[in-house]
């Protein structure tokens, strides 16, 4: 239920694509802002409000480890069972 809401607000927000099936896997890529990061979990929040929870435990830690609340991110990663588990984490500003 949870990977259907996470997949829902992306489809929504323009990150996910329309049309694609809520299933382990599925590649995303999205902009976000960070609102937290503790150990190898990061929440943000899409344009839209949603908040999603990242597993950071495929990205290397020098990828997110200066982010503070508020950074704009872009995550690359798949659709887990109630999470993305990210690949990678940018950040657009310099």
């Amino acid at each position: 239920m949870v990977v259907l809401a996470v997949a829902s607000a992306l489809t929504l927000s323009g990150a996910f694509p329309t049309g694609s099936d809520a299933a382990d896997g599925v590649p995303v890529r999205f902009a976000a802002r960070v609102s937290w990061v503790a150990a190898q979990t990061m929440v943000v929040a899409t344009d839209d409000g949603v908040a999603v929870n990242i597993d950071l435990s495929q990205v290397a830690q020098d990828e997110y480890q200066r982010l503070a609340p508020g950074a704009r991110v872009i995550v690359t990663g798949a659709l887990g069972r109630n999470h993305i588990q990210a690949s990678s984490i940018e950040s657009p500003e310099p």
